[in-house]
């Protein structure tokens, strides 16, 4: 629970007693979120029980009239803050323009400075609240430009507090929304919906009822371990209670049972699920020890051998919103120096977390993000993109990131690093078996893995040998290991319903790379356009704009070298290497509406020639009623 005030904190100076309270809300916006607010406040009822403290930053030349206009369309009492103030529940807080402010023992405190950041500081004002209230605050980032309140998110999420973000496809400036990192976001709402979504979370209308050893509460995740290879059991109760009620809030369900029967008609929401439950705490250069080491023995040993093999290849597993394979790309080219153009690198980079995968792709961080990376680093690898740092092209260009589940993915071969550091600590001892066969396998000889400090499973001792103990990195050795089965997890419902007859299903994905979602299967009697495509020379491949395979004929899979049905999967992950960056690039042209055609040469492993020439077409496939420039997915045609 968040630090309740003391007894002498319920009386004001003139005696007066105040009411308690246990919940805070924080609402950010920038200069063109007057709209936003507007509409969210008008939509808290008189009852709403905490207080309501907004900032929104504007140009300090600019007198703001916020307060005012919110007072004209609010139910609630509104207040503008100019000097140090106590807070009572039901009444909102409008902090005044160009004022440096912090949350101090259930109180505004305000004050000036020269600094010319944005004021008020959403990034301030949340960090401190965080502190005050804890697991009691509620965070609301607003449409605005810039990436104010993404730091004091990441700081509410630690401290145990709630994150909602406007829905940024629907927001007019989605700059601050997007600039929250998705490991710290707990619900992402259309900006209607956000009013009741707050009244609902401190009102506690999310409750999972109490019952004789909390069996229900316990045989649900069960059922979560049984279909994802996740163990939550050892969580303490209110911990995993109270994420659990946000995404209980997220969707509308009012009780476990409506949240059990949600997920069975929206199984994306487990992946949501688990990801409130793994709170991934990530940084450039997270564990400096570690990436000394591997700067200074490991790097240069691997770069030196990938000389003679020919390409550099390496896996951040559980890379969350890509700071580590970020920190790993920096560090080989400042080894490779001039020789980057000579010496191909292949970063993977893989979470399961589609959201955590797209903010990485961006390579946007905030100022705070590489505050703390020396100067020279900064300067050589990123570039200053309104008032946030975007990492240089350079770098991106040697990562690949992509969706991927350890429980039910290939691995990639030919690895000469892997690193998946406090991931496994989550999983079932099956899971754990299944992913070290995974690195195993995905290994080449000699090659390196590296845990986190954090984990507690000890590597295969047939396939790994330790050779850094305080820093968990071991050396792949023994014999070569078969590739493990594609899917050891389960897909039984939550709730186990009876099965139905007659009617098979299979994980498909919607459009626009959108979430999974179970639907049923046509007999292949109904399916005549896939047959006919799978009987034709010329390979196809539909593809979503995350690079995800909708189709794929027959043809297609022979020609890139696909050996699996890889419908879901990144394709330019599954591709051989020599297309993967010339693909990747055909098809951001296609987005942009250009068709691209081009021949490529690629070495043949099936013959004994120097390669053969493919003839890629990539070109982008407009919806019905969709713009122009808004394609849904682009198909490439291999011959």
């Amino acid at each position: 629970m968040p630090n309740a005030p003391d007894a002498e904190d319920q009386n004001d100076p003139s005696g007066t007693t105040r009411e308690r309270f246990d919940h805070l809300v924080v609402i950010g916006a920038s200069a063109g979120g007057v709209d936003a607010l507007i509409t969210l406040v008008g939509t808290l009822p008189t009852d709403f029980p905490a207080p309501i403290v907004i900032a929104q930053h504007l140009d300090r030349r600019r007198e703001s009239h916020l307060g005012q206009i919110l007072a004209g369309r609010s139910e609630l009492p509104v207040r503008t803050v100019t000097e140090y103030e106590k807070l009572d529940p039901g009444v909102v807080y409008v902090i005044a323009s160009d004022l440096d402010v912090e949350i101090n023992d259930h109180a505004v405190s305000v004050g000036t400075n020269a600094n010319p950041a944005p004021k008020p500081s959403v990034d301030r004002l949340l960090e401190t609240a965080a502190h005050v209230f804890r697991d009691g605050l509620i965070a609301v980032i607003l449409t605005g430009t810039g990436n104010d309140g993404a730091v004091g998110a990441q700081a509410v999420k630690a401290h145990g507090g709630t994150v909602v973000v406007q829905n940024p496809e629907t927001a007019t400036f989605p700059g601050m929304p997007l600039a929250v990192p998705p490991s710290s976001v707990d619900i992402v709402a259309d900006l209607e919906a956000i009013g009741p979504v707050l009244s609902d979370l401190v009102s506690g209308a999310y409750i999972i009822p109490a019952s004789e050893d909390d069996a229900d509460l316990r045989a649900f995740l069960d059922r979560v371990r049984e279909r994802t290879g996740l163990d939550f059991s050892a969580y303490k109760r209110p911990t995993i209670a109270r994420r659990l009620q946000r995404r209980m809030a997220a969707v509308g369900a009012t009780a476990l049972q409506d949240y059990r029967r949600y997920i069975e008609r929206h199984p994306e929401e487990l992946q949501r699920l688990v990801a409130s439950f793994l709170i991934k705490v990530t940084e450039f250069f997270r564990d400096p020890e570690l990436f000394i080491h591997l700067r200074d023995h490991v790097l240069p040993a691997l770069i030196s051998e990938a000389r003679e093999q020919g390409e550099l290849r390496i896996w951040s597993a559980g890379c969350a919103t890509g700071e580590e394979a970020y920190t790993l790309a920096m560090l080989v080219s400042d080894l490779l120096a001039d020789e980057s153009e000579e010496l191909p690198v292949r970063i993977f980079a893989t979470d399961i977390a589609a959201d955590a995968v797209e903010f990485a792709r961006r390579g946007i961080y905030s100022a705070a993000a590489v505050a703390g990376l020396p100067r020279d680093l900064v300067e050589r690898h990123f570039d200053p993109l309104d008032g946030a740092f975007e990492v240089r092209k350079q770098i991106r260009s040697l990562v690949v990131f992509g969706e991927h589940d350890l429980g039910n993915r290939a691995p990639f071969p030919r690895i000469d690093l892997v690193l998946c550091r406090n991931v496994l600590i989550y999983f079932t001892a099956e899971l754990q078996r299944r992913a070290l066969q995974l690195f195993a396998y995905s290994l080449r000889q000699g090659g390196c893995l590296a845990l986190g400090k954090a984990e507690t499973v000890r590597p295969l001792p047939e396939f790994f040998s330790l050779e850094q103990p305080r820093l968990r990195i071991y050396r792949r050795i023994g014999t070569p290991v078969p590739m493990p089965t594609n899917r050891i997890l389960g897909t039984l419902p939550l709730s186990r319903p009876p099965p139905r007859q007659g009617a098979q299903f299979q994980t498909t994905r919607i459009p626009s790379g959108g979430p999974r979602q179970l639907v049923p299967r046509e007999p292949a009697s109904s399916l005549p356009a896939t047959r006919l495509l799978d009987r034709l020379s010329i390979g196809t491949v539909t593809v979503d704009r995350a690079y995800h395979i909708r189709t794929i004929n027959v043809s297609g899979r022979r020609l890139l070298g696909i050996n699996t049905a890889a419908v879901g999967e990144d394709l330019i992950h599954r591709v051989m290497p020599a297309l993967a960056g010339p693909l990747r690039q055909a098809i951001d042209l296609a987005l942009q509406g250009e068709r691209s055609t081009a021949v490529y040469q690629v070495p043949d492993q099936l013959a004994d020639d120097d390669g053969r020439d493919l003839l890629i077409t990539v070109f982008a496939i407009l919806e019905e009623d969709q713009p122009a420039n808004e394609v849904d997915s682009e198909v490439v045609e291999v011959t």
